[in-house]
């Protein structure tokens, strides 16, 4: 059903897709392997990648594919080129769906949760797509289109608090991606970016374990959608020829504010949608900055709540006492 197009035909075609022993990036893998693909999945943890390969095993189409894993650091760059000499050949399909997030507020992070957030989201991509597009340069230029998917967020359309980890590094995933899709033209290497809204994973479990009630506020109450919803998503679109993709409303309804030269969904829905955004975008920032204030004045009381009596008295017995020292 979601394979009657010929615009992401992967029929025999070398697919590797990172971040994919899990979440997302496994649901990726499963349906193109479902599709006739050649299928090389790529993670840090050797033991959880067995157990995805089991798990794709399932979605064969025919005797003839392969599915297999190669367990690497690819946020190290040298880790991303031994991860293409591996395969053997280059890759017609490529989709850097590695990443992670802490949402927190700023002042709140570590060092280490910074850096953790460019290597985890930026780096592996960045790397990733760099080897395997040096690779598909070197091969012969095909009749069919191969692809490099670059896996943003949402979160770059409209960031907010409790995600200063993690938004402005999906943001330059977009900058990534337009920049490729002119350097790949000679190549004919189509260079899509997704802008995945929730949906359940393992890592979005972790997520809210931290995330500001401020930012959950919001969010609002959306309903996450599954792994295996936002993958059909995907790759609907992709077979559809979509190179900036969403994958609920509130992604299209975004969208339409930071358009720029990317290429379009739908040039008179998003058009449309940036004209009314321009007048109420502004009344919409006014409203989150009104609850943003409230959240930081009903975390000092509380913080100033919580101050026990007895160290309150102390403090006044110090002061004193250091009064009559003088």
């Amino acid at each position: 059903m979601l394979w009657n197009s010929n615009q992401f035909n992967v029929d025999g075609k070398l697919v590797i897709i990172t971040g994919a022993s899990q979440g997302l990036g496994l649901a990726l893998a499963k349906a193109a392997f479902s599709r006739g693909a050649d299928v090389i999945i790529i993670a840090r943890r050797e033991a959880i990648l067995q157990t995805a390969v089991a798990d794709i095993e399932k979605c064969r189409l025919s005797t003839t594919q392969t599915v297999s894993y190669i367990a690497a650091d690819i946020s190290v760059a040298s880790e991303a080129e031994r991860v293409i000499a591996e395969t053997g050949r280059a890759p017609d399909v490529l989709m850097c769906c590695a990443g992670s997030s802490i949402p927190k507020l700023f002042i709140e992070l570590t060092t280490d949760e910074l850096t953790s957030g460019v290597a985890s989201n930026y780096f592996t991509a960045l790397y990733m797509a760099h080897a395997g597009l040096k690779a598909m340069a070197k091969s012969p230029v095909p009749s069919y289109s191969r692809h490099i998917v670059l896996f943003s967020s949402v979160a770059h359309f409209y960031s907010f608090i409790g995600y200063s980890q993690y938004a402005p590094v999906k943001s330059a995933l977009r900058s990534l991606g337009d920049c490729l899709r002119h350097e790949c033209i000679p190549y004919n290497i189509k260079v899509d970016v997704i802008f995945a809204g929730n949906f359940f994973s393992e890592g979005y479990t972790i997520e809210n374990l931290t995330k500001p009630e401020i930012t959950k506020k919001i969010e609002g109450p959306s309903k996450p959608i599954t792994a295996e919803e936002c993958a059909e998503k995907i790759i609907r679109q992709l077979d559809k020829g979509n190179q900036m993709i969403t994958t609920d409303f509130i992604g299209l309804v975004l969208s339409s504010m930071m358009l720029s030269g990317s290429p379009r969904i739908n040039y008179l829905v998003q058009t449309s949608l940036a004209i009314v955004l321009a007048i109420f975008a502004p009344l919409w920032e006014w409203l989150v900055i009104k609850d943003i204030r409230k959240f930081y004045k009903d975390r000092s009381m509380a913080a100033s709540e919580a101050v026990p009596l007895s160290a309150k008295d102390g403090d006044d017995d110090n002061t004193k006492s250091h009064g009559e020292e003088s």
